[in-house]
């Protein structure tokens, strides 16, 4: 699938070295790819836009940092890059979240790129192009100058979004299912957990975990908690949102006018996010769309009951009824009565989370992740 190449590999970073969110997985790729092209000789090169504190993963490895603008924005930039790329021998340019389609993709074809793959993580639910515009943006996605040769997708349902919608040629797009480290919990970690955020033992508690922007909708989980508790007022209910953004004046100022500051706590961003899990009942992923989610993968592994909205790249690791509830897109009465049915039965949220558990644990790990991410790297990088 890939292009014959005889250099080495610049892999590019959309961020500063020293920005999180879920980067630790593309690191994880970026080593990858470096021992794959160190097994044929070559070097991996990492291009950060800006370089602060490196993360450790990418000290310890054989990846080696340059500090770059890719494509560039200026025509300074543009030459720094020319000459890096004709320097080090580089003919094969990894990105992560770049389209299909860019007429930068022709720059770098000038500069002697033979190969260019993308790894597609963007979120959202787009429909199938077809007529006149389907065939028009078929045929423009199939120029070998201005197209990438490779795309990695997330899961089975983008592949299957990148052909219908990007009309990407399926012979062209390789899944590599997303997945995470193991985590295991035990009850200790439950009472630790509660301790550690003041939550007594009887109160039922679902969590959130996210950037706190418009897109992950935590003001819908909000409205949700404000019918749960008007359902359930003798109960102790407990929502934690974990995440920062933009929206979270907004979200506070909504907690305040909805009188819930005893009900929702925002946490903001939290660095012990994932060992703050095991202090829930449940967990709610309201997003309007995602690529594959992570964090509803982490939920599963902590054995939760997971609540999304039937948004199809939202639920994708969600069977209805068996691991969590899938209620109808914006219908908050409806997400609201899983909260509260729930919340009612133990037993209930027992069974679900033990399947939910069982099922990423099958999956989606890391370790099947990294498999078919190395296989499509033989495919891609030949």
């Amino acid at each position: 699938m890939g292009t014959t190449t005889h250099g080495n590999v610049l892999l590019v970073s959309n961020y500063a070295s020293d920005v999180g969110y879920a980067w630790w997985l593309m690191e994880h790729f970026w080593v990858l790819i470096s021992e794959h092209f160190h097994q044929k000789g070559k070097k991996a090169y990492l291009a950060y836009p800006e370089i602060n504190t490196l993360p450790d993963r990418i000290q310890q490895s054989r990846i080696s940092v340059v500090e770059l603008n890719v494509p560039g924005r200026s025509s300074q930039q543009r030459h720094q890059l020319r000459e890096f790329i004709s320097t080090h021998n580089i003919t094969d340019i990894y990105f992560t979240d770049r389209p299909w389609f860019s007429p930068d993709y022709l720059f770098f074809r000038r500069c002697g790129i033979r190969n260019i793959v993308v790894h597609d993580h963007t979120p959202g639910d787009r429909p199938p192009v077809t007529g006149l515009k389907g065939a028009l943006k078929s045929i423009r996605h199939r120029l070998p100058w201005v197209c990438a040769n490779t795309q990695f997708c997330v899961s089975d349902l983008m592949k299957q979004r990148s052909i219908a919608n990007a009309r990407i040629p399926p012979e062209r797009c390789i899944v590599v299912q997303n997945g995470i480290p193991p985590m295991s919990y035990d009850t200790h970690q439950r009472a630790a957990s509660r301790q550690r955020l003041g939550i007594p033992d009887n109160a039922f508690v679902c969590i959130t975990t996210g950037r706190a922007h418009p897109y992950k909708r935590f003001d819908f989980v909000i409205a949700v908690a404000e019918l749960a508790v008007q359902a359930l007022p003798a109960q102790q209910l407990t929502f934690l949102l974990i995440g920062d953004g933009p929206a979270m004046n907004h979200l506070q100022q909504l907690v305040e006018d909805k009188n819930l500051q005893d009900t929702v706590r925002l946490l903001g961003f939290r660095s012990d996010a994932r060992e703050l899990l095991p202090a829930a009942d449940i967990a709610f992923h309201a997003a309007l769309g995602e690529g594959f989610s992570l964090s509803i993968v982490e939920y599963m592994t902590a054995s939760l009951p997971v609540l999304v909205p039937d948004i199809p790249s939202v639920k994708q690791a969600i069977d209805h009824g068996e691991n969590g509830f899938v209620y109808g897109k914006d219908d908050v009465q409806d997400a609201a009565g899983y909260v509260v049915k729930l919340a009612s039965d133990h037993q209930l949220r027992a069974q679900l989370g033990s399947s939910a558990r069982e099922k990423s644990t099958v999956q989606y790990t890391l370790d099947s992740c990294s498999r078919a991410f190395l296989t499509a790297c033989s495919q891609a990088f030949s």
